[in-house]
């Protein structure tokens, strides 16, 4: 085991010293901003709750990052062809800087919806464009190296900063007067986590911009092109499902942990840090994989496989329990992430690219929020397993459907290429 994890490392090295300057330089800005999100996912629920909100109010502002996220996902993709690369992910961080200080900060309930909206809108800029960069800045060699590096080093970061946000609360409350349970020292520490955004400015301004030769005109009639193609119909339908089950689930598992288990904040952070190391050393082996099955039934099959631990991890009343089952839930179902990414841009043209991006992340993240609405209503009606369990059935028809719509394209795809 360890001499197999040892060579699929020593691959990755040979790939990564084979990236291009831009390539790295998008990689360390990921890694930075990821550390501000690993932060964010132990902490904002819980310090959303301990300011005083219910369970339904969470997850309204939730799914309205979600929605919007959506929403924004086609203009997102005009301003990326517009604007260029470069340029559209400082936009992106910009946005994500000043949106978090206020969700951070205020507590006026209309002020978080909105900068909850915000919030989305620079994810979509930054969703949108960075899948579409790094095919631009890779040969087809390296592309499944380069999203499982991207994947990896987003694992990394967010481990980190689920690590160090679980952690650092305790450690204000031993420094301070503030309870370790209070909304203060969760506020210090989310601001805190800012700076990781303030240095990722970094290596976006040191990119050497690749302006693309999409004619400016041509945005709309790409749109419409592709969505009236059968292959991108069926892909929608996917992420529909994809999308709904995340939504109903993925932002509660810290809520379920705090108040159904009695966890505190470094003990989830704990359990989330180990779900990401287990998860970066899968990922090791995920170009291998691909190359051996297939991108689609690698996808198809851990998502499947992932559902046993879900139903686990709901049915413990043992912390350990559930934290292991979080660990092989997120590590299995996480691996068909940089698949879907990648996957999805090879089967269109160049110009097709941001909005294909767009079009499928505009679909998923709908349906994220309208999921995370639900889940959020679910769980102030005390009904705490009912998400995680309609999750299941979301994921499986998702993998099912993958698997029946796409292996096909994808056997013709290689076909085509020898």
């Amino acid at each position: 085991m360890v001499i197999n994890i040892l060579s699929a490392t020593n691959g990755y090295i040979s790939r990564i010293k084979n990236f291009s300057p831009n390539a790295c330089m998008f990689l360390i800005y990921v890694f930075l901003i990821s550390f501000n999100l690993g932060v964010y996912k132990v902490i904002f629920n819980l310090y959303i709750l301990r300011l005083g909100y219910t369970e339904d109010f969470l997850g309204l502002i939730l799914s309205l990052t979600s929605i919007s996220t959506g929403v924004f996902s086609i203009p997102s993709a005009i301003i990326c062809d517009r604007m260029g690369r470069k340029r559209t992910l400082l936009l992106s961080c910009l946005l994500l800087i000043l949106s978090l200080i206020f969700l951070y900060t205020t507590t006026i309930k209309e002020m978080l919806a909105f900068f909850s909206i915000l919030y989305g809108a620079s994810s979509a800029l930054n969703i949108v464009t960075g899948s579409t960069f790094m095919l631009e800045n890779s040969k087809p060699f390296e592309r499944m190296h380069l999203f499982s590096m991207y994947q990896v080093l987003y694992t990394a970061a967010t481990m980190a900063g689920n690590l160090i946000g679980g952690t650092f609360p305790a450690v204000l409350a031993k420094i301070t007067s503030f309870n370790i349970g209070s909304w203060h020292v969760y506020r210090i520490t989310l601001l805190l986590s800012l700076l990781t955004i303030i240095i990722a400015f970094l290596p976006l301004f040191k990119i050497q911009e690749k302006r693309n030769n999409i004619s400016q005109h041509k945005g709309s009639y790409v749109f419409l092109n592709l969505l009236k193609s059968e292959l991108v119909f069926k892909m929608i339908i996917v992420y529909s499902f994809y999308g709904m089950g995340w939504g109903l689930a993925l932002p509660y598992f810290n809520v379920y942990l705090d108040v159904i288990l009695s966890a505190g904040s470094d003990e989830i952070g704990l359990i989330f840090s180990l779900g990401e190391i287990l998860m970066m050393i899968a990922l090791l082996f995920l170009p291998e994989l691909t190359e051996r099955f297939g991108k689609i039934r690698v996808a198809s099959i851990v998502q499947l496989l992932s559902i046993p631990f879900l139903l686990m991890f709901i049915s413990t009343s043992w912390l350990w329990v559930a934290g292991f089952a979080y660990i092989m839930r997120s590590a299995l179902m996480n691996l068909a992430n940089p698949v879907l990414n990648n996957f999805k841009l090879e089967i269109v043209t160049e110009e097709q690219r941001a909005s294909m991006n767009s079009i499928t992340w505009m679909t998923c993240y709908i349906f994220v929020g309208l999921g995370t609405f639900l889940g959020g209503h679910m769980l102030a009606g005390g009904n705490y397993r009912l998400p995680f369990i309609l999750t299941c059935g979301m994921y499986a028809a998702a993998a099912i459907l993958y698997y029946v719509r796409f292996d096909k394209v994808e056997k013709q795809q290689k076909a085509s290429e020898i």
